[in-house]
């Protein structure tokens, strides 16, 4: 995977989290590497899944039958979740399922980023790791702002 397209996951990122008033992330090279290894991990698989481990906040992109993706589209499909999240709950309950990635990316509390890119055929996988892990129950509010 290229630093050019980890920079523009981290960049498109910190671009989004500035409208949040959330603090930049800044790119980990141990969680790069941690994030790489599932990539590769679910491309071998050719399976879009979670890691049952979560020592780290976790999203993750799949773009089927094209490999000539940018790191804005990933991160755009997680931030479109955008459209079904309340501002200033303190838990998403049940809607976790349709906003929990747009969440992560603009988790005030998160600091560092981990970008992992990996293809199989026409099939690509990013994989992308948070550290501190965002969408904790009752810190919503507080770490999701509105624009």
């Amino acid at each position: 995977m290229s630093t050019k397209f980890q920079l523009e996951i981290l960049n498109e990122h910190n671009r989004l989290r500035a409208q949040h008033s959330a603090p930049p992330l800044a790119l980990s090279q141990p969680l790069c590497s941690y994030s790489q290894e599932w990539a590769q991990t679910i491309a071998s698989r050719n399976k879009l899944q979670h890691r049952s481990e979560r020592k780290y906040g976790e999203n993750l992109y799949a773009c089927f039958g094209k490999t000539a993706i940018s790191g804005a589209d990933a991160v755009q499909s997680w931030y479109q979740e955008k459209k079904d999240y309340t501002f200033g709950q303190s838990d998403p309950g049940n809607n976790f399922s349709k906003v929990g990635h747009f969440t992560q990316v603009v988790w005030k509390a998160s600091r560092e980023l981990g970008v992992g890119m990996a293809v199989n055929g026409s099939n690509v996988y990013v994989v992308c790791n948070y550290d501190p892990a965002g969408n904790y129950k009752n810190q919503y509010a507080a770490n999701v702002t509105p624009t």
